[in-house]
């Protein structure tokens, strides 16, 4: 249904279609990352297509570059989200999808309480122009693949047989929904990235760290795209290129996080931050 919203209102000019369908290749690379990973879309699409616009080759205006990845990962992480819940909510699960089973209602209601407030209200009075947030973009990033590349040098196994939530880790996890939240409103990522950066520190199991963060992060794209299309943020023809190919990476997303498994995925997700970030260092 979103799909055909995208051709019956959108109306895209097919005239610019021939030129665009690169983007299948960019979503699915994207979306695959992004549901693996429980790292949003946008750590994937942001430095994209800036590069692309340095280069050349794009005309996106970095605002319009956060319209568009939030407008793809309603697609990419909706797909995901579904997956994961199908996966975990499955007969005879594993101990590491019981784990996510058991608490992943209370950390994505916790996440959420903040993160929606922050969101919505960043969106609304955020002073903060395009520029600006892709500088802070780039530090963020940067930071962020840093964490989780240090993380890998402790070499912790999960904590398969993990209680459950602390007192201490639901007041963490509802401040980094704030953060998040605010984060996500300027540059399109935050709240999964943060999340899921949490939980692996905390040792929890793979299918805990991860299938929380995407849903988190399906539900604040759908929350807030509304005011990138008031905006006239989202470019149609893009999307219909690109919707098709998160989904597809949505739906394989789980199944390479738990075949490369935690620290294999972990390695794999903070050289790209890194490496994708200090490459859109270089070019602007």
């Amino acid at each position: 249904m979103g799909y055909l919203a995208v051709w019956l209102l959108g109306r895209p000019d097919t005239a610019m279609l021939p030129d665009l369908w690169p983007v299948s290749l960019i979503g699915v690379f994207g979306a695959s990352i992004a549901n693996s990973t429980g790292v949003g879309g946008g750590v994937v699409f942001v430095p994209v297509f800036n590069l692309l616009r340095e280069g050349g080759l794009s005309a996106l205006d970095p605002q319009t570059v956060v319209g568009v990845s939030f407008a793809i990962q309603c697609f990419g992480m909706s797909a995901g989200s579904l997956t994961w819940i199908a996966r975990l909510w499955r007969p005879a699960p594993m101990p590491g999808e019981r784990a996510a089973r058991e608490h992943l209602p209370l950390v994505v209601a916790l996440t959420m309480t903040g993160a929606l407030p922050s969101l919505l209200l960043t969106q609304r009075f955020s002073l903060v122009d395009g520029q600006t947030a892709l500088f802070l973009f780039k530090g963020f990033s940067i930071g962020l693949g840093l964490l989780l590349l240090a993380q890998l040098a402790r070499r912790d196994a999960p904590d398969e047989s993990s209680a459950g939530l602390t007192r201490m880790d639901r007041i963490c996890v509802l401040g980094i929904g704030v953060l998040g939240g605010a984060a996500t409103a300027l540059f399109s990522v935050g709240v999964g990235e943060m999340l899921a950066l949490y939980l692996f520190l905390r040792r929890y199991p793979l299918e805990l760290c991860v299938a929380p963060a995407v849903i988190c992060s399906a539900l604040s794209v759908l929350a807030g795209v509304g005011h990138h299309i008031a905006a006239g943020q989202v470019v149609t023809e893009i999307l219909v290129f690109a919707a098709p190919a998160v989904v597809l990476g949505g739906y394989v997303g789980r199944w390479i996080a738990q075949t490369l498994g935690a620290f294999r995925l972990k390695l794999f997700t903070g050289v790209w931050i890194v490496g994708s970030s200090l490459a859109l260092v270089a070019m602007t």
